[in-house]
């Protein structure tokens, strides 16, 4: 009997030391778990910081890989839609540039409307050579604009043709309108900028024409198109005139017979003033010959 109670209290022993040793490796599991998961969200945030940090690495080029859907859209079918763009970016040369633009322009059945290319002078400085010439050292930027009418249905794929052009973009800007609401625009703007003695035939063409432009623009989109280029240093040669006139004038004797010649035209200049004013001196005269008479009478004034 008494060894069946030993063994019922070993038994009970041994179970509550496993029950002990379950418990613990459970405890432990979950732990384990837990710091998985703070390892797990740590790195997760680290990566996102990394994301998030500011890159200092200088950048050579940036454009994208496609500026405009070329997709029509659904919504758009059966409209009649104006559409427009403004690209700004830098090239790597914009005279070049502006001649490869025309030739995707005719290319895609358009016409350029207006094109301007301009070489601004941001800053300048010079030097002396010789022979009373100057090198000029000019820092320019060139700068070009352009405004191309491209075909409606191949507007997107026009400006996406760009793409090898640029080296840097700078700016997009692109909308597309119901042939209604920009007509509706164009001759809001009319009646705000015309004077109110026009009269009706006047008004009547003018509409008819705004109608006109409006439905040219439908049917080619107009595309402004701002172009740069990094600056660079022009050398070019002027002439010094202060240089020139130093170089090319009279000798020293000549000058000095010259400086001779105008001293004595400056003494006689001078005479001649002196001889105007004498009515000073006759006026001087009399004063002191009024201070000599009235002297004696003053001098027994005082005694």
């Amino acid at each position: 009997m008494k060894n069946k109670y030993l063994v019922a209290i070993l038994t009970l022993i041994v179970l509550s030391g496993c029950s002990k040793k379950t418990e613990e490796i459970a405890s432990e599991a979950s732990q384990e778990t837990q710091d998985s998961h703070v390892v797990a969200s740590n790195e997760a945030t680290t990566d996102t910081s990394q994301n998030n940090t500011p890159s200092t690495a200088p950048i050579t080029e940036q454009k994208p890989s496609q500026i405009i859907n070329e997709q029509v859209n659904a919504a758009e079918n059966g409209r009649k839609m104006v559409r427009e763009a403004n690209i700004n970016f830098e090239a790597k040369d914009v005279v070049k540039s502006a001649l490869e633009i025309e030739k995707i322009t005719l290319q895609s059945g358009g016409f350029i409307e207006q094109k301007n290319i301009g070489f601004v002078v941001q800053d300048s400085t010079y030097q002396n050579i010789a022979d009373g010439k100057i090198k000029i050292f000019e820092k320019v930027s060139p700068q070009a604009e352009m405004i191309v009418r491209i075909p409606s249905a191949k507007a997107a794929q026009f400006v996406n043709q760009l793409l090898p052009l640029m080296h840097f973009l700078n700016a997009q800007q692109y909308s597309a309108k119901r042939y209604e609401l920009k007509l509706l625009e164009q001759k809001m703007g009319q009646s705000q900028t015309l004077p109110e003695h026009v009269a009706t035939a006047q008004l009547s063409e003018i509409a008819r024409l705004t109608r006109l432009e409006v439905q040219d623009r439908v049917q080619f989109s107009t595309i402004v198109i701002a172009l740069t280029q990094p600056t660079t240093v022009r050398e070019r040669y002027d002439i010094n005139l202060d240089a020139v006139a130093q170089l090319n004038g009279d000798s020293f004797w000549q000058r000095a017979w010259y400086g001779i010649q105008k001293g004595w035209q400056f003494v006689l200049s001078l005479l001649v003033i002196l001889i105007t004013i004498w009515p000073l001196y006759l006026i001087g005269l009399l004063a002191w010959l009024l201070y000599r008479v009235i002297k004696p009478y003053i001098d027994k004034s005082t005694k």
